[in-house]
């Protein structure tokens, strides 16, 4: 992005290395950034042939209010095999991995960890699951922006979800040009309050110039 710049005094919040910004400019997307977090949970395999599962989204049957209700829209954003689809949004508590996990890891189930039949498998299908999924914590929304399954050392299987956010600028934020001369927000102003030139234009971004000398950027 090529900010139109005004190096300048304008009132006392651009003192010294502060910048003030136009509230236009970051309303049209200057200055916003995308934040990048990696989230991951494995399906592992325990000692007595019971293994992690993943689950589709429960039937809404199953809730009072059907798909309107609040317990089922947590599991909007996965897919049919249980993990979130890329591009879905996230909120407060939705479901990344709908995981389920046997509740007895130690029991022995007599050779069911390699796939024999009989009272073995039989024993295999009725292993008791309970929730251990993967949810979304924070209070600002964020989209998935890639899934990935893949396996580490131990051969567990490895569900990896990488979510976005963008965020605009806000008062505080530091911002800096290639020859590092660096700067924090300290007031964002309306378009209207803005100064402008012969031509009408008004600057994205005012610098102090006390900001310059001794900082040698130029």
């Amino acid at each position: 992005q090529n900010a139109c710049i005004a190096v300048m005094s304008y009132s006392g919040y651009d003192i010294e290395d502060a910048v003030i910004l136009n509230k236009a400019s970051i309303d049209r997307g200057f200055g916003r950034c995308m934040v990048l977090r990696k989230h991951q949970t494995s399906i592992r395999r325990y000692a007595n042939g019971t293994m992690d599962r993943t689950c589709s989204a429960p039937d809404p049957k199953e809730f009072p209010d059907g798909e309107d209700d609040k317990r089922f829209a947590r599991y909007r954003a996965i897919d049919k095999d249980g993990i979130c689809l890329v591009g879905e949004e996230l909120k407060n508590g939705s479901i990344m991995v709908n995981k389920e996990s046997p509740t007895d890891t130690s029991t022995s189930l007599g050779g069911a960890e390699f796939g024999l039949q009989g009272n073995s498998a039989s024993a295999l299908s009725q292993v008791n699951y309970k929730p251990s999924g993967m949810s979304y914590r924070s209070t600002a929304p964020s989209y998935v922006d890639k899934v990935l399954i893949t396996s580490n050392e131990n051969e567990q299987f490895l569900i990896k979800v990488m979510i976005r956010q963008v965020r605009r600028p806000e008062v505080g934020d530091k911002f800096s040009s290639r020859h590092g001369q660096k700067g924090v927000c300290g007031l964002i102003v309306p378009q209207i309050d803005m100064p402008f030139n012969e031509f009408g234009h008004t600057p994205d971004l005012i610098m102090n110039p006390h900001g310059f000398p001794s900082r040698m950027t130029v």
